[in-house]
Formats: structure tokens, sequence, C-alpha cells
């Protein structure tokens, strides 16, 4: 329990306190017996694993909310009709082959909600692995010294309190401990992941006479995680694994994981559920009100109560149309998808991301806590410009640098043909290279440095500036590359330089100093002290709701019951549109450009409403079309002959006025004046025959115009995803190449719909027929409209530049006291950006 206690505190202590505390030796370190001894102790020097949700967990969570769950009940509401429906044909006598038929729609409900539970646990499990795949930036080996001899590559992870390890330039720390001596002059550790100081800090051999101090004050302790930008050391390791301070910091991310907090998405789609419950619960019931005179009667006279069975069932289905139809059931997959692809972005920025639903609170940021200019930065560096004094005169000449990247080939010194390398210029190539321990290497496409960004910076002005050799400068310059993924850069004028100009010794970089120093031996055989000194020098979530699609799918079915004619798509239909061919739009949206004029807009506020008033009045435009069209389309087969010059009855069907399709359940009583032609499909390889019973034309024979109507929603929503590329700009100014992810995106869905029209087997189980070229065409007549629509409704557009206006009025009326907006843009390079008020 003491020797625990005191080793809590090793800074505290001297070098000698420090190895005999921990029985070790700098030159011998610990012997094989003591490494096994002390490793079954304290274990394996990695961190924690923290167990993940257990599959069933996961499953159950993607069933665990309100919409699902109505779609549930829905199902099994609608299996249960099926079977009383079978069993009451049965008794009648007149259920024979269509059994089958009606237990497809509950059991494909439930197959599309298995789906939809399955893309959502295998994106929650992705991005798991992806932040497990962030451990791997952990340092691997470690150069140990035991039983007296140099192991150079002893994985990381078998390292124990104890054990004697070499740092130098470019090493990450494997574990936390404590300097015992300095093989340089001076020795800095870039400790940003842990205290978030841009600068490297120096660090030395000298105890700290605090027991209990800050992390800061540790200046010779180098903990795990860290980097060595410069110099190198012998240390001590008095820490492992869970022990170190970012073990500490895991164990406290995992306990704050712990406690739940909802997101203000989350909030908004919990709240946005429980309305569209409501409302769902109170259109169904309105349905039934308008339509209860179908199915129940009261005779005044004699006192007699009739009660259709059928028509209550159909009018049931028709409610359970419409709650399928008003829920976004791909919703929480495409949420979970964007997030997914937003926190896989953040972390090939080295942006950690726990939570995936923590993506999107980015977008509420108002104010963003940072201690020193750098922490928010990339950390990388590039010379933009240098000057010198002239070769032969005391006029000074400023050179301009293209290239923002560790990358020696991007881009060069402008104007830099016309110079010879004078003296002055040489001396810059030459300090810069001589005088920097730093270095670049090619890793996972980008360039990346070694060492101090500043100097790796300048070392890559030297590979531009090239080398004063008249006869090999050009080969030497080319000869510099990059290697295979992971390994250095050849940095061939750098080398060529310090070939030359032989270094002998080294006086560090210092805070007090500034400057680094470093003494060559020239080509003459003269030494040279050569001087360096250096000068002390913002989500957006893409609006990815097609609500007004579902608010379309609303109001057709609702205008079908309020009309009184048959169902133009049934619930099977709606959830294949709603969960399979809106998906890839809906996804593809998140690979949507910033908007032009993104950085105008502030941060949205964490109690906005998901859905403001005026985003809901175009959604309500839209929706109604969606509705008016879908319908109208259904509407227009049974009663026209034509279609602004397009024929639609060249495959023979009968035509029948608008009152007779509104009381098609009628049809029976209409005697022998009705009769209903059969006509063709599949290009007239198929006949749909009505010879038994004329009246079937409203229920069987509706398949072509049931499938006209499905057809028109899906283009409708392709269309409609164009018009959800900016949610304020034209396609004018933001055109559909701008996301070619979209365009790939519908032609997947448009695909799939084609799948279930041309393949026989899945053209049955969704109650839908081929379609002829000339009906293709007038689908998209139809549909095309819904992009003017929203056009004119779009404040970027000329029609509405009132609506600009207003937005400009609404970011002057951004309150001075709240400080200047923040917007963080996950798309474009940049990482944050603060925009001042406008004056």
């Amino acid at each position: 329990m003491e020797e625990e206690k005191k080793s809590l505190s090793p800074w505290s202590w001297s070098v000698d306190q420090c190895l005999k505390e921990y029985n070790t030796t700098l030159d011998k370190g610990l012997t094989t017996e003591d490494v096994q001894t002390r490793r079954q102790k304290h274990g394996y020097n990695e961190l924690a694993k923290e167990k993940g949700k257990p599959l069933w967990h996961l499953v159950l969570e993607q069933f665990d909310d309100t919409l699902v769950k109505i779609l549930l009940g829905a199902a099994f509401i609608s299996f249960v009709l099926a079977f009383l429906g079978e069993e009451h044909g049965s008794g009648s006598g007149s259920g024979s082959g269509a059994g089958f038929e009606a237990f497809v729609e509950p059991f494909v409900i439930v197959l599309i909600l298995i789906l939809n539970a399955v893309v959502g646990v295998w994106q929650e499990s992705n991005a798991e692995k992806a932040l497990e795949a962030l451990k791997e930036m952990q340092c691997e080996s470690a150069k140990v010294i035991r039983d007296g001899v140099v192991l150079p590559n002893i994985p990381a992870r078998e390292l124990v309190p104890g054990d004697v390890v070499e740092l130098q330039v470019g090493d990450k720390v494997p574990a936390d401990m404590r300097v015992s001596g300095l093989k340089t002059s001076t020795l800095r550790v870039e400790q940003s992941s842990l205290t978030g100081e841009a600068m490297p800090v120096l660090k030395g051999a000298n105890l700290v006479v605090v027991n209990d101090c800050e992390l800061q004050a540790k200046e010779n302790m180098v903990f795990a995680g860290t980097t060595v930008v410069n110099g190198s050391c012998v240390s001590v390791v008095t820490s492992i694994g869970m022990d170190t301070e970012i073990g500490k910091i895991q164990r406290q991310i995992h306990e704050a994981s712990l406690e739940e907090s909802d997101t203000p998405l989350k909030k908004k789609l919990d709240e946005f559920g429980s309305r569209l419950t409501t409302s769902i619960c109170v259109v169904c019931v309105l349905v039934w009100i308008i339509n209860y005179k179908n199915f129940v009667s009261w005779d005044a006279v004699d006192g007699s109560f009739k009660f259709s069975f059928e028509k209550c069932t159909y009018y049931f289905k028709i409610a359970v149309a419409l709650a399928v139809a008003a829920i976004p059931e791909g919703l929480p997959a495409v949420i979970t998808t964007c997030l997914a692809l937003g926190t896989r972005k953040m972390a090939q920025k080295n942006a950690i991301v726990r939570k995936l639903p923590s993506v999107e609170t980015l977008g509420c940021t108002t104010v963003i806590c940072s201690d020193k200019t750098g922490t928010l930065t990339t950390n990388q560096m590039s010379a933009t410009e240098f000057f010198t004094l002239g070769g032969k005169t005391t006029v000074t000449r400023v050179f301009s640098v293209d290239g923002t990247t560790y990358d020696p080939k991007d881009g060069g010194i402008v104007d830099w043909g016309g110079y010879e390398m004078d003296a002055n210029l040489q001396a810059v190539a030459e300090i810069c290279s001589v005088c920097n321990d730093a270095g670049v290497f090619y890793e996972g496409k980008l360039f990346r440095a070694t060492g101090l960004p500043t100097e790796a910076a300048l070392k890559v002005l030297v590979e531009k500036m090239g080398v004063p050799d008249e006869k090999n400068g050009e080969s030497i310059q080319e000869a510099t590359n990059d290697s295979d993924n992971g390994s250095s850069v050849k940095l061939a004028c750098c080398d060529w330089w310090n070939k030359r100009s032989k270094r002998l010794a080294t006086l560090e970089f210092d805070r007090v100093r500034k400057s680094m120093s470093v003494i060559v031996r020239e080509p003459n055989g003269q030494n040279r002290l050569l001087v360096k000194d250096l000068l002390e020098i913002l989500m957006y979530l893409s609006n990815l709701y097609m609500i007004s699609s579902n608010v379309g799918e609303v109001i057709s079915i609702f205008l079908t019951a309020a009309l009184g004619i048959p169902e133009c798509m049934i619930p099977v239909q709606l959830l294949w549109v709603n969960l399979v061919t809106d998906g890839p739009p809906a996804t593809a949206l998140g690979f949507n450009p910033a908007d032009i004029d993104i950085m105008k807009k502030p941060p949205r506020k964490s109690d906005d409403c998901l859905i403001d008033s005026w985003v809901l009045i175009r959604y309500l435009v839209i929706g109604s079309y969606v509705g008016v069209a879908t319908v109208g389309i259904f509407v227009l087969w049974y009663t026209q002959a034509s279609f602004l010059g397009v024929s639609l009855i060249t495959d023979g069907h009968t035509l029948v006025s608008f009152t007779q399709l509104q009381n098609w359940s009628e049809c029976s009583s209409w005697g022998t004046n009705f009769t209903a032609s059969p006509y063709t499909i599949a290009g007239g390889l198929r006949t749909v025959a009505f010879e038994n019973n004329p009246c079937d034309y409203f229920t069987l024979g509706k398949v072509k115009p049931m499938t006209l109507s499905l057809s028109v929603l899906v283009a409708i929503e392709m269309f409609n995803s164009l018009n959800a590329l900016s949610e304020d700009n034209s396609l004018l100014k933001m055109p559909p190449w701008r996301n070619p992810w979209l365009l790939v995106a519908m032609t997947v869905s448009f695909g799939l719909h084609c799948v279930i029209l041309y393949v026989p087997f899945l053209a049955n189980v969704f109650g839908i027929v081929p379609l002829s070229f000339r009906e293709w065409f007038v689908v998209i007549l139809v549909s095309f409209p819904v992009i003017l629509i929203d056009e004119g409704s779009t404040p970027g557009t000329i029609t509405n530049k009132a609506w600009g206006a207003a937005t400009e009025e609404r970011l002057q009326a951004w309150p001075r006291t709240a400080g200047p907006p923040v917007v963080m843009n996950p798309i474009s390079r940049q990482n944050f950006i603060v925009k001042s008020r406008p004056e």
C-alpha cells in the first residue's frame, strides 16, 4: 500500500530516488524476471476495451420508437383482420385464393421494419468500429533497455513500471514516464492532446517540489500519447495502461457516456413523433367518420341495424395506409447513416466523436471556448513568404511561396527561375536545412510532419528553393519524392545541405533565447555557427427530411377516402417508397456541399422547431401537389381518354364517369347497364379481364392506375430530392451536379422501382404491373411540375427576393450580446470560421 502511494508522485523524486523506488538502473534496466513479475501485478500496457452493447440490445433499440411501434401495431391489426377475413370468407364459401394476398401486407410491413432495424444495427456497429480504429493512433513499439541490452522494437503493450525507455524526435510516448536524463541540450514534447497547449513543452530531469500539482507543472514527466518534437532523453516508466493520464481520460469519458442526455435533434424528433402520432389518430378517426355510412346503417322504420364487416375492414385498411403514409419509416436509418458519415469525416480530421448524435449538436454551437490559437487549427504550417537582402545591394527582396501542405511538390516559389542562389539565399537554405530536426512522411495519401510543424515547413521550403549546384541541381531537386505509405519522404535538397555542412554540435531551441544554434564544418574545413531565430507568431446539418413527400402521401390517402374512390395506393407500396426508394437520395443529401451563403447564417438555436412555419408552408404546398398528382392520375385513367394530347386508352380499358368512380362500392346495384372491357398490360402480353364480375374493374382492375399513382409518387420524390439540395437557394445556383452522389442515388432508386415493376413475382407482391413507354411519359409530365412549384417558393429565386431580405433582417437582428455567430461546416475544408455580425 505504501508503494502504491509513493508511485503517485514520481515527479517529486530525484532521479536517484526514482530509480531506487522502481529498483532499476539507467544502464541495465530491468531484468527479464523483474518484467515477468511486474506484468503479473500490473498487467499489459494497454487501454481497457469497453464492452459494447450486445446484439439483442441493439436490435431492441431500433424498435424503441413511437412511430415504429405504431407500424408494428398496424401490422398486427392487419394480420388479425386478414385472419378474420379469411375465416369470414371461408365461412361464407367465398374465400379461395385470396388468403395469401391478405397476409402479404402485414408480412411485408414487418419484414421492412426488420430490414430497417438491420440497417440501424449495422450503422451503429460501424460507428463503434470506427471509434475503435482510433486506438491505432497509440504507440506500437518502444526502444527499451533490459538486462543491459538495448532492444529497439519492444511492443509498447509489454512495457512495465520501471522499464528504461529511450525517446527521440518523432517518437510517440508509450507510457507515463519520469525523465531521467537528456541526451540533447533541450527536450520538447507536444502534449496538446492532454492539456490543449498549442506549443510544445520543455521537459527536463529536475524534480518538481510540489507533490500535488497540475499536469502542466510536471515538467519532468512525459505522458502516454504525446509526441517528442525536439531532442532525446532516457526515461523510466511510472504508469501504464489505464493508470496513465490518457487512461484516466478514457475512464472519465466512459463514465460520462453512461449519463444519457438527449441532443437537440433527439428532442425535436421525439416531439415531432408525439405530434405526428396525435395527428395520425385524428386523421384516421376522421376517415372513419366520413365513411361510416358505407359500413354501418340504421333503418328508422323497422329499427334494423346493418353492419358490413368487409367494408369496415376496407376502411380500416385505409386508416392503416394513412398511418404508413404519414410515418417517415426510413428517417431513423437515414439519420444514423448521415451522422455516421459525419463522424467518419471528423475522425479523418482527428476529431473523436464518441456518440453519433453529438455530431448534430455542433450545428447549434454559438460559442466555442479555446485557451489559445492553435487548438482549433490543423497544426500544419507552410512557408508563404520570405525575404532576404539583395545579393550585391542592401535592397530587400520578398519571395511569395505557393502550396499549403507538407508536399514538397505542392506549389513553388513565384518567379523563382529568374534568381540565382546568391550568398544570402544560400544562407537561408542552409540554415533551414541544417538547424532543423524535423522530417516529412507520407501516410494515408497525406504528407505529415515529424517534429515541429514550423521546422517541417522550412524543410519543404528548401526543397522548393533547390540547391546551388549548376550541374546536378535539377536532378537533385527532382530526386525529392514520396515513399510508400507510412515511410519518410526523401528530402534530397535538405540532404545535400546536411552532407555539405556536417553538424558538430547543437544548442537546442530555448524559450528564453528563442533560437536554435548549430556548429557545422564547411567543405573547406572551417567551422561555422548557424543560428535559426524563431518568432512567435467552424455543423451544418443538411435538410435531409423529405417530409413533404410524406405529407403528400397522407393527402393522397385522405383524398381517396374523402372522394369515395378506390384506394390508389396500399400500405405495402407506401412502405416500399418510404424505406427503400427514399433511402438512397436522403442519404446522398448528406454529401451536399455547403450553401453558398452558409457563412451569412447564424447557428441554429437548440430550442428551434424541427419544422418552422416557413418550411411547414413549403411542405404543405409540395405535399398538396403530391396528393393531387397521385390521386389525379388515378382518376384520369378511369375517366379521361387523353392527357395533354397523350392517349390513355391505348390499352383498351373502359372509361367511367367521375360519379360512377365515386360510387364504385354500389356497382353491384347497377345491373346489366355496366360492363367493363378487358385491357392489356405489359405491351399486350397479358390481359386483365372481368368476365364473371364487371365490378372487379374497381378492385382487381385498378392495378394499372394504382401503378401509375405509385410511379408518380416515386418520380415526384426523386424530383423533390433535387429541391432538397439547398434549403434556401434555387437549382440555378445549386445545380444537381454539385452533388453527384444524389444523381447516383436517384438512379439507384429508379432502378429499384423498375425491379418491382418488371419482375413478375415482386409485381404480384406489390400489386402493380409493368408500364409502357407512353405511360411513363405521362408519369413524367405529371411529376415534373414539383420542381417548378418548389423553385417558386425558394428564397434564392428571383420571385422571392423578399424572403432573402427577411433572412438578412433576421441576421441583422442577431444580438450583439450573444457574440459573433459560429458555424461549423463539416463538408468544406474549413474547420471553424467566426463571422462577425454584419454592420
